[in-house]
């Protein structure tokens, strides 16, 4: 995407979507969807205002999380029960986790937690004053929290763009498409095809579908 100030409507509009596209699956990703959620999504209309393309990957994904708490009248696929045992069994434990979601455990051979792609991503998230909510504790390179860190990169995007500060607005553009290609993009397909082989309930399945078209877009968008 160019990053002259020339077009700044198409690249607000753009930084906006992906903004909340990328806030919205960090909060699918960071913790179980819970009643207050699923009575949201639920709601006629909503997920129809998905801010980006329908493309096959995000019309599904769309599909499946309707499925999953009712949208449009029809009867929930799951309750937040299930989807509470689903989201443990993939992402937390105990014992195997079914979609682990760090990206450490795909990139290292000894497929540990805490290793280089870790501490990688902590640093990027330093250079833009942010840190992991949990340091030291839980690694920093979750799938929900590298989600997270891109949303954020979108509103700084909308800062710049705002202030006329073509040069920020060129760095933050610069970094997405880094962290994109360097860490997302280089392992969060597999993560999402674990979800969508093991997930026991349509919600998963959908976000791992609504995640793998945000992410195919993005790349489109924001790399090369």
């Amino acid at each position: 995407m160019s990053t002259t100030l020339d077009g700044n409507r198409l690249v607000g509009t753009r930084l906006d979507a992906f903004a909340a596209a990328y806030g919205f699956l960090s909060r699918l990703f960071l913790a179980p969807a819970d009643a207050e959620l699923c009575a949201r999504l639920s709601e006629p209309g909503l997920l129809d205002e998905w801010p980006l393309e329908a493309d096959d990957a995000t019309t599904e994904g769309l599909r499946l999380l309707g499925s999953a708490v009712g949208a449009g009248g029809a009867e929930p696929s799951a309750d937040p029960t299930a989807l509470h045992r689903d989201y443990q069994a993939l992402f937390v434990g105990p014992g195997h986790l079914l979609a682990t979601p760090y990206e450490s455990v795909y990139r290292t051979v000894d497929r540990l937690l805490f290793d280089e792609p870790t501490l990688q991503v902590r640093a990027t998230y330093r250079a833009f004053g942010l840190e992991a909510p949990r340091l030291h504790r839980e690694p920093d390179d979750h799938l929900g929290l590298e989600l997270h860190f891109l949303s954020v990169l979108c509103l700084r995007g909308l800062d710049a763009l705002s202030q006329d500060d073509g040069p920020m607005l060129d760095s933050i553009f610069a970094a997405h498409s880094a962290f994109l290609t360097d860490h997302l993009l280089a392992w969060a397909p597999e993560c999402l095809d674990l979800v969508t082989e093991h997930a026991r309930t349509d919600f998963y399945r959908g976000a791992a579908a609504l995640t793998r078209g945000a992410l195919e877009q993005a790349k489109a968008c924001f790399v090369g």
